[in-house]
């Protein structure tokens, strides 16, 4: 499933999509409404690296990913949430062999300033004990909605390797308490929501991750053959079905934190975020529910 970022039924690769959708389904506690996990910042420390995913049959892939501060590395990242208008601050560090970055698709004036010929201002490789870096990026979150964050160092490779994570903007004036009309994506009334849910999907070529697993082991530099690449897993937050059902923070997934389960009442109204933060397509079908889009690319749609 791909596409690149909508909220709400659709993704994209630079920021994401939004649907509001009247789904079917149970929510254990009427009273209780879902909120996405992640991190608040605006301020946020975040360290590439390395880790090993565990897939629905009982494999184990080696991974890069972003963790958050001094825990373990997460597929996908941490999701950033922060309020509009915000100075966003984001320290990386790096303990992986290869240099790293972060790109901030949809943010502008992202600081430090890439130089020319490259896209974002790299942290040195580095190890457990030596850390490369921090380099500190700033920004300010002018637009409410969901994007994406990615390594801007070889992001054909590096976002392969799992170096990518959601951030999320709430608009001026949020009110997180249920039915709150204040309770909303965007400064419209057409993005009020009951419950939200992140839908985060990526795909992998194992073989790329054997390969660079190999190399670092060896300590050999990285080179892979991207023009092979050749997806045999695909991911919704992380996780492989049906993995996607099981708890938030399963002790036996400890690198991939976040679920991916829909569990409402009838009639109830859900905004669906959801990042194609990979290369391929992922249609995203509702079974008998019905959604419309109402932003695309972290853009509301008038």
């Amino acid at each position: 499933m791909n596409e690149r970022n909508h909220n709400v039924l659709k993704w994209g690769r630079a920021a994401g999509a939004i649907l509001l959708a009247a789904l079917t389904g149970t929510l254990q506690a009427a009273h209780l409404v879902h909120e996405i996990d992640g991190i608040t910042g605006p301020a946020f420390e975040l360290t590439a690296r390395a880790g090993h995913l565990s897939t629905a049959e009982g494999n184990s892939v080696y991974f890069w990913g972003y963790a958050h501060g001094a825990g373990r590395a997460q597929y996908p990242g941490p999701t950033l949430i922060v309020n509009q208008g915000a100075t966003v601050t984001v320290t990386l560090r790096n303990e992986l062999p290869v240099p790293v970055s972060i790109l901030f698709p949809g943010q502008a004036g992202v600081t430090p300033a890439a130089p020319a010929g490259a896209l974002a201002v790299e942290v040195p490789a580095g190890t457990s004990t030596t850390p490369g870096g921090p380099v500190v990026y700033t920004f300010t979150a002018t637009e409410p909605g969901t994007y994406l964050y990615e390594s801007g160092t070889k992001p054909d490779l590096q976002t392969e390797m799992g170096l990518v994570g959601a951030l999320v903007v709430r608009p001026t004036g949020f009110d997180p308490t249920p039915d709150s009309p204040n309770r909303r994506a965007y400064a419209h009334a057409d993005s009020v929501y009951e419950h939200e849910f992140l839908f985060l999907l990526t795909e992998v070529d194992e073989s790329i991750h054997d390969q660079v697993e190999a190399q670092v082991r060896a300590g050999l530099p990285v080179q892979v053959d991207l023009t092979k690449r050749f997806p045999v897993y695909w991911f919704i937050n992380g996780r492989t079905g049906p993995d996607t059902v099981l708890p938030v923070n399963a002790p036996w997934l400890p690198h991939q934190p976040y679920d991916a389960l829909v569990k409402i009442h009838a009639t109830d109204k859900v905004l669906m975020r959801v990042i194609g933060a990979g290369r391929d397509a992922h249609p995203f079908h509702h079974h008998g529910n019905h959604a419309k889009v109402i932003a695309r690319d972290g853009r509301f749609l008038s």
